[in-house]
């Protein structure tokens, strides 16, 4: 308590009076009375030789002992007899250590009762003592933060007091001053890292400061900056690659493009050769047959006899490559399209005339010759339109 004089207490001892010694009133001591410090226990005198005499004399037996399923009883009935002496000597020391345990066991129990009661004002004056060590260590703290305040200026918003404050500082033994300046020196080093940040020539030196402030670590915000930059060029290589990739593909299909149209235009080129070719040979077929078909007429009105190497109708009327006789004329006097051609031949001569109402008259008839080639169903469909048209047809005889 405060104003409250100190009482000295007095060290314990252990003094050697006899049994009949009295305590002196009011006197905080700690004497033994019973036994005195040289009266205690030393040592516990026992028939050591003699019990470790018989044990080796008794397990001496059974050293090289072999035991077989026959004397398998008397191997039970031994290990039973040295379980049971193990026992015996077991329960002997347990009974001894109980006996000696007893005196203290109470010495103790009344021993703590009085440390019990010393504890009450103990815990008193603790309590007021930590009170004052924390005013103390309140007061150091604001002398601390005061050198804190003089100096954060502009950091204020990014590094805090606690971010510099060591629970340290407030130890009894780490001085006032030596606290103040490691605070002073830690504001000064955060300002000199974030000028070092600011004035890196990268777009991520906010993104490393902001680690900075989290951390206060210098290497770790930069190792930040580093990591970002990185990655960008990275994903920069990646984006020129797919560009790059995409071009080619574009290229490619452009090529793949122009190909497909210069074959196509070689193809068209051909197809219009190849037309114009067939135009031309029909058209000199269509001369070639004109030409004939003339001769034809010129020569029957001449009187010419007909030519015997035209092939002969048969009088029943079946064709010429139904007999399979007859030869086969030469290349340029075939018709290609037997019902076009040929009804053109039989007909173009007597369709001068134009297609209007005429007084009917009888029409001079004429006599042609000539021979047709064609597939089956072609020749048929000319016969048929001879038949349907009312021209006489027959076998030219020799």
């Amino acid at each position: 308590m405060a104003g409250r004089k100190k009482t000295e207490l007095p060290a314990v001892e252990s003094q050697a009076v006899s049994e009949t010694a009295t305590a002196q009133t009011g006197k905080m001591e700690f004497r033994l009375i019973s036994p005195t410090e040289d009266g205690f226990l030393r040592v516990i005198k026992w028939n050591k030789e003699e019990l470790e005499a018989a044990v080796r004399q008794k397990i001496a037996s059974y050293e090289n002992v072999v035991y077989t399923e026959d004397n398998l009883k008397q191997a039970k009935a031994d290990r039973a007899e040295l379980n049971k002496l193990t026992k015996a000597i077991e329960e002997r020391r347990k009974m001894v250590k109980k006996i000696i345990n007893e005196p203290y066991d109470i010495f103790e129990s009344e021993l703590k009762e009085i440390l019990a009661q010393i504890q009450k004002p103990v815990k008193i004056i603790d309590k007021q003592v930590k009170a004052f060590e924390d005013q103390q260590k309140e007061e150091k703290k604001k002398s601390i933060q005061a050198a804190y305040d003089e100096v954060i200026g502009d950091l204020a918003e990014v590094l805090s007091f606690d971010q510099v404050f060591d629970s340290r500082y407030l130890n009894q033994t780490y001085k006032l001053v030596a606290a103040q300046a490691d605070v002073k020196a830690k504001v000064e080093k955060v300002r000199t890292d974030l000028e070092t940040i600011d004035g890196l020539e990268s777009k991520y030196k906010l993104n490393a400061k902001d680690v900075y402030i989290k951390t206060l670590d210098l290497s770790k915000a930069l190792a930040e900056n580093k990591r970002l930059s990185d990655l960008e060029e990275k994903l920069e290589a990646e984006k020129r690659r797919k560009a790059e990739e995409e071009a080619e593909r574009k290229r490619l299909a452009e090529e793949r493009r122009k190909e497909a149209e210069e074959r196509a235009r070689l193809a068209e080129e051909q197809r219009k050769a190849q037309e114009k070719a067939e135009q031309e040979a029909a058209s000199k077929r269509q001369g070639n047959v004109s030409k004939r078909q003339q001769n034809v007429f010129e020569s029957q009105e001449s009187g010419t006899k007909p030519d015997k190497n035209v092939p002969n109708r048969a009088e029943n009327g079946t064709l010429p490559w139904e007999s399979g006789s007859g030869p086969v004329p030469a290349a340029g006097t075939t018709i290609q399209n037997a019902e076009q051609q040929a009804c053109a031949a039989a007909v173009d001569p007597f369709t001068q005339q134009q297609a209007v109402e005429q007084p009917k008259v009888q029409e001079k008839r004429y006599l042609t010759r000539f021979y047709a080639k064609g597939t089956r169903g072609q020749l048929e469909k000319l016969i048929q339109f001879m038949n349907d048209n009312g021209i006489e047809y027959g076998r030219i005889k020799a």
